[in-house]
């Protein structure tokens, strides 16, 4: 790792290497799991993966955004098919009046109100940028979308 200043390598780990470290030993510790215990991979045992997407895609920000948002995005789709996939099962088991667990179900609220808060998000950053078209913004503001 170099500082910005002087360009010379620290050897400080930052906290996207040592999450990163930690998913991968969690991502290690499921599949070994899998093979070794029931063989049956359970919807939360991807969340050290998603940890591994997550900071692989923070430490490749600046030498490369186009992969670090490829990798942010395959976390997102998986955080909410992990979520549902343990979600939906509790919750039918709730209508129905089953025995259900509460973590799944907790979870599955939370994966739907992530992907409710990223919709939002992505639907007002559309609006922000077709109202800076629409009003004519002077030239240069509106960056890489401007035409000429």
């Amino acid at each position: 790792m170099k500082t910005e200043k002087t360009g010379r390598k620290t050897g400080a780990l930052t906290y996207p290497w040592i999450v990163l470290a930690v998913g991968a030993i969690g991502v290690v510790i499921n599949v070994t799991d899998w093979f070794v215990g029931d063989g049956r991979p359970q919807p939360y045992d991807v969340f050290p993966l998603l940890l591994v997407l997550w900071a692989a895609g923070d430490l490749l920000k600046k030498p490369r955004p186009a992969a670090a948002r490829a990798m942010r995005g395959t976390a997102a789709v998986l955080l909410c098919a992990a979520g549902l996939a343990a979600g939906i099962p509790a919750a039918a088991a709730l209508v129905r009046g089953e025995p259900f667990d509460w973590l799944d179900l907790i979870l599955g609220v939370l994966v739907v109100l992530y992907a409710l808060a990223g919709a939002s998000a992505l639907a007002m950053r559309k609006g922000a940028r077709r109202a800076a078209v629409r009003e004519g913004a002077r030239i240069g503001e509106n960056g890489p979308y401007e035409r000429s």
